[in-house]
């Protein structure tokens, strides 16, 4: 029962050397880096042009598709 406890005690205290280290050094990773982030800057994102939808004269058949579909679901 005691060398039980020494092992739990021991790997607890492993395992919370490690991610103590760990959390230290990935702070101080992501401080040198934003220092020298001015050397490699983002590229830039180029948007895309948005097209718009042709202009249709026939919208009348489109609504009047869409009409039909919905009272047809509706009544059955």
């Amino acid at each position: 029962m005691q060398s039980a406890l020494i092992l739990l005690v021991a790997g607890m205290g492993t395992t919370l050397a490690f991610l103590t280290i760990q959390a230290l050094l990935t702070t101080i990773s992501a401080k040198v880096s934003a220092k020298f982030a001015y050397l490699m800057p983002e590229p830039e994102v180029k948007k895309p042009a948005r097209k718009s939808a042709p202009k249709s004269e026939d919208d009348g058949e489109v609504i009047a598709a869409i009409a039909a579909a919905i009272h047809y679901s509706q009544t059955h």
